[in-house]
């Protein structure tokens, strides 16, 4: 049994409200930017260095117990924020920086609350900063300003610039292809990441609802098969993994593993499971065109599909 004293060293009440026993954080530590901050006027047009630790504390009910890379904040997701932040107007104070970093993180799906450490560098012997904690919950001026924040483009920041989804049928890694889709790669400015169909037409004719572990599996076999032919290419097993790479401009090809939830109600494209499944990809990337070649046309009713999913279908210039 469990004394009094135990419960209260676990439970502390404050206004009434029991704090959580169990509480998980994702953090960043030592980050360190150049940048142009500061008050005085020989700080102004002279960057300085600054090492940022933020440190979130996320809600642990949103999902159950799970490994899934998918279903996690992504520390990017904290480096994404502070690389916005230090990219707007110069501030002067790093009481102001720290205050944008923290309500931008709160506005991150299942952040709720955060702490901002900034230090100076550069500024004596020693670190000189500040340290800042904000909650949703905290009934003040940071609530008020945080309800303002364009939540709209601060989901825009975890789109990757200059990179494209292609989706490829079995014809495309076929010998009089493969060359051609080799070329198209290699002399392309854009990142890719290229989806593959099942690896044999028989899968294709399997109904999702009965089979959907087989098609998924048939569609990651493709992708070993083509990684065979291009052997430079790197695997992505969830989206998490595909996001990564794009960031580091490296080309992948998708391997869909269990990590990535995928269910019947996705199928959305009448026998062509594979496609449905590129653009649920396509979406969760935050992309708005699939790409296909030519040789890959689809019928005008699946691209209306695609287009009634708000996604365009754009055609490569080989």
């Amino acid at each position: 049994m469990l004394t009094e004293e135990f419960k209260k060293k676990v439970f502390l009440d404050q206004g009434g409200k029991n704090k959580k026993a169990n509480v998980d954080h994702i953090l960043v530590r030592d980050y360190v930017r150049e940048v142009d901050i500061g008050a005085f006027q020989s700080e102004y047009g002279v960057k300085q260095r600054v090492s940022f630790n933020v440190i979130l504390e996320v809600d642990t009910n949103s999902y159950p117990m799970h490994d899934n890379v998918d279903l996690v904040l992504s520390y990017d997701n904290i480096i994404e924020v502070i690389k916005d932040e230090i990219g707007q107007k110069r501030v002067a104070l790093l009481e102001t920086l720290a205050e944008h970093i923290a309500l931008s993180c709160l506005c991150l799906d299942s952040v709720v609350n955060v702490t901002v450490r900034l230090e100076k560098l550069d500024r004596g012997m020693g670190k000189l900063g500040v340290q800042i904690s904000r909650t949703k919950e905290q009934p003040n001026e940071s609530e008020t300003n945080m309800k303002t924040l364009r939540r709209g483009n601060l989901v825009l920041k975890t789109k990757i610039p200059n990179t494209g989804l292609l989706f490829i049928s079995n014809r495309i890694p076929g010998p009089e292809n493969i060359n051609r889709l080799k070329k198209f790669i290699s002399t392309s400015k854009m990142t890719w990441v290229i989806c593959v169909s099942e690896i044999f037409s028989e899968f294709s004719k399997m109904k999702p609802e009965n089979h959907i572990e087989i098609l998924r599996m048939s569609v990651a076999q493709n992708a070993y098969m083509l990684n065979k032919k291009i052997n430079n290419w790197k695997l992505a097993r969830s989206k998490t993994e595909v996001a990564f790479l794009l960031k580091e401009g490296v080309n992948c090809i998708w391997c869909p593993s269990d990590l990535f939830k995928f269910s019947k109600k996705d199928v959305f494209l009448k026998k062509e499971f594979a496609l449905s499944m590129a653009c649920k990809l396509t979406k969760g990337l935050l992309m708005q065109k699939v790409y296909l070649f030519q040789q890959d046309k689809l019928a005008d009713i699946l691209t209306e599909n695609i287009e009634n999913k708000g996604l365009t279908v754009e055609y490569c210039l080989e």
